[in-house]
């Protein structure tokens, strides 16, 4: 979503509400130039901001954003996502411990090939 779109939201939502820039600016406790600017997307969208306006026109931020109302999951199809991303949770994290099982073994692995490495350098310069 850019600038733009988000611009377009917050005008068509302001006048749905039959605000008027200066309405809207004043119920923000912003000044007139700067709501102008915020509303032309000459001035960034921010969070803050975002939420103001939002809260404002008694919207989620999603909506003024994506110029729509977002379907809510509830109910059966919510839980049946839970329990499908509680599930596969489950199994990236059984897999990074046995990833971490692994890389500790590989670990211990090198060390003991060092120490043979070491003693038998070791042995080498004793021989010369």
């Amino acid at each position: 979503m850019d600038n733009s779109s988000i611009k377009q939201n917050i005008r068509k939502t302001r006048e749905s509400r039959k605000l008027t820039q200066g309405e809207t600016a004043l119920r923000l406790g912003m000044s007139l130039s700067s709501y102008r600017d915020f509303e032309k997307g000459e001035t960034a969208v921010v969070n803050y901001n975002l939420q103001k306006v939002a809260d404002l026109f008694e919207i989620s931020t999603e909506e003024l954003v994506l110029g729509y109302r977002p379907a809510q999951l509830s109910g059966p199809a919510l839980e049946d996502v839970r329990k499908d991303y509680t599930s596969r949770i489950s199994v990236l994290e059984k897999r990074i411990e046995d990833l971490e099982k692994l890389v500790s073994s590989h670990a211990e692995t090198i060390r003991t090939k060092d120490e043979i490495i070491s003693m038998l350098r070791k042995k080498l310069g004793e021989v010369e």
